[in-house]
């Protein structure tokens, strides 16, 4: 709704004023405010941000004061040289019945960018040019507001903890010439990119980030901008994770998150002089309608074999392994990277079904549960098997499941968003 303030020292004008307002351009009496002198209306555009100024060209100083010819002028000169002590309004429009100063002073007002509306009476024109003035800039205005509530809008989200990862994702999606920097005016540490995926139903445009280290933290951030800031409905993480040892998981296999939860949450105490965690399990679950998309995906027997062609076009497969299986599981989160067969051990024996942990997917499910509303649909994560968390690590899988992961989020998008 639009702002205006009145400035006159006629009772009966300003009244006459108000009612075309209200009754004829459908402002909110609320949303008008009144200064009978330009010191009142220099008060009022200081304290507060008006749309429109409606003007009368002879006004008193002050309050009690006659009105002088030049009153309206001088009100305008002060505010335009005030500087950033005066909040400036949108439009100044000079109201005035008075011939003399009607001719006087329009031409001034129009070398300042201003207009000068002449009030005869008994002539109905007047309220016209002012219905046209009020329509014009609620018009401007609520264009503004909705090409600054789409500047950043986006359909989809990537994060990837760290800059291999996201090279490789980059990869997935067609390489670094489909992408572009997202030129933002906050003042961020982050770099973000887009690109547009096109599917047979739609156009979706997508924003991803890289925090550039890893932990919970800083992909809560990151996550937290990618809603608020570039309003999208999911985000999604790709990149590699560590696969707890089972006859299901092998290397370069890719989980996708069913569930997430902290495994590093609890109570420290001492028992027989030695440290032990007494967890509370903490455990957030993927949204339905997502895991029920990717089961589908996942269920497709062509979609294997399309994901495993992308890895061998981009000489990335194993020679130790001829085929990457993508599987929904139960993942957990904490802050460390595990190395120890007896850690590994005691996360799993609160949670027999767990197949895989990171040091982010919490932070992006417990950031997706907060913000989530009616009109988003959360997040996934999905990181293909680069270890499995002994002391037997290794990196010489983590372009392979960093681009493995992507390639399924890309072929995911593309067949049920």
């Amino acid at each position: 709704m639009l702002t205006i303030l009145i400035m006159d020292d006629s009772p009966k004008k300003i009244e006459t004023v108000k009612k075309v307002l209200i009754e004829g351009c459908g402002i909110d009496e609320k949303s008008i405010t009144v200064a009978k002198s330009v010191a009142a209306g220099r008060n009022a555009v200081r304290d507060k941000y008006f749309d429109i100024v409606l003007l009368d060209l002879v006004l008193p100083l002050f309050e009690e004061e006659d009105p002088i010819e030049d009153g309206g002028l001088s009100f305008i000169k002060q505010i335009t040289s005030a500087g950033t002590s005066i909040k400036l309004p949108t439009q100044i429009i000079g109201l005035t019945e008075k011939d003399e100063a009607y001719k006087t002073e329009k031409e001034e007002f129009q070398s300042l960018l201003f207009n000068v509306i002449h009030c005869k009476q008994g002539d109905n024109e007047w309220i016209n040019q002012i219905q046209q003035v009020v329509n014009l800039t609620l018009r401007s205005k609520d264009a503004i507001i909705h090409s600054l509530r789409n500047k950043y809008l986006f359909d989809i989200g990537i994060i990837c903890a760290l800059s291999e990862e996201f090279k490789q994702m980059i990869e997935a999606f067609g390489g670094e010439e489909k992408w572009e920097n997202v030129e933002i005016e906050e003042d961020l540490p982050f770099l973000f990119k887009s690109t547009i995926v096109t599917t047979a139903q739609n156009v979706i445009r997508v924003v991803a980030a890289t925090p550039g280290r890893p932990g919970v933290i800083p992909t809560a951030v990151v996550s937290t901008l990618l809603y608020t800031l570039f309003r999208v409905k999911t985000v999604f993480m790709t990149g590699f994770s560590a696969g707890f040892p089972s006859n299901k998981l092998q290397l370069g296999d890719i989980l996708i998150a069913s569930s997430i939860e902290d495994y590093a949450s609890g109570k420290l105490i001492d028992v027989d002089g030695s440290i032990k965690l007494l967890k509370e399990v903490h455990q957030i679950e993927a949204p339905t309608t997502l895991v029920l998309k990717m089961q589908e995906l996942l269920d497709d027997e062509s979609t294997q074999p399309i994901v495993m062609s992308k890895i061998k076009k981009n000489n990335l497969q194993k020679e130790s392994r001829e085929s990457y299986q993508p599987m929904m599981a139960a993942t957990c989160c904490g802050p460390y990277v595990v190395t120890s067969n007896e850690a590994v051990n005691n996360v799993k024996e609160q949670n027999r079904k767990l197949e895989g942990l990171d040091m982010e997917g919490y932070g992006l499910y417990l950031t997706s549960k907060i913000l989530t509303n009616e009109h988003q649909k959360g997040a996934m994560w999905m990181k293909g098997v680069g270890d499995f968390a002994n002391p037997d690590k290794t990196d010489g899988y983590h372009d392979t499941c960093s681009y493995g992961s992507a390639s399924l989020l890309y072929h995911f998008i593309k067949e049920k968003l």
